[in-house]
């Protein structure tokens, strides 16, 4: 008989905040050597169909003494604890030592692109989004854009994949926002580790 695997997905201990906002209080200097693990292809988003996620997964290449991270049970799920100020259940968090990889959650714009090209796999990127600052420095690195480009682009998943795949760089933190909106915090690349090997 054929069965629905109930089998969760095991939770991460260390979302994107978590690492950027531990970049920031203890490695702000410096900033943390990563490199790109994978690219996925983009996904649906569910709040607004003028958009596309992409998640992009970062291999953590230095020693990171300390780390923010979810408490994370046996079963692989987030452990929660009752928040003492609001009476919401929260996730129980801790510090860990060299976390191996993150993964970033990114929303790309589909908006005012004909359906062909969205067909095609072709999205924006607004200078303003949480994924401008690595997406550029990507496509700067493989020589796809000037290097003092600030403006929005157009591209493919396929040309973006390309110019993430084996990139290396010391990941630093920053607080961007909209106007009027709330600050959030973006992964901001530093010091390219080594071009040379960017997209073989």
């Amino acid at each position: 008989m054929v069965r629905i695997n109930e089998e969760k997905k095991e939770a991460d201990a260390v979302t994107s905040k978590l690492f950027l906002t531990s970049i920031n209080s203890w490695y702000k200097k410096d900033g943390i050597k990563v490199g790109v693990e994978k690219v996925s292809n983009l996904y649906p988003n569910k709040q607004d169909k003028n958009k596309r996620g992409i998640a992009v997964t970062l291999s953590v290449l230095d020693e990171m003494p300390k780390c923010r991270a979810r408490v994370i049970g046996d079963d692989g799920q987030i452990v929660m604890k009752e928040d003492e100020e609001t009476g919401e259940e929260v996730p129980k968090m801790t510090t860990i030592e060299d976390p191996d990889e993150v993964t970033f959650f990114f929303n790309v714009s589909i908006k005012g692109l004909e359906p062909e090209e969205v067909e095609k796999g072709e999205f924006a990127v607004n200078p303003k989004s949480s994924c401008f600052p690595l997406f550029n420095f990507a496509f700067q690195a493989t020589g796809d854009l000037p290097q003092d480009n600030m403006k929005g682009f157009i591209c493919t998943v396929d040309e973006l994949k390309a110019s993430l795949k084996g990139i290396e760089f010391m990941a630093k933190a920053k607080k961007e926002s909209f106007s009027g909106g709330n600050p959030y915090w973006v992964l901001v690349p530093s010091v390219a580790i080594d071009i040379e090997e960017v997209g073989e």
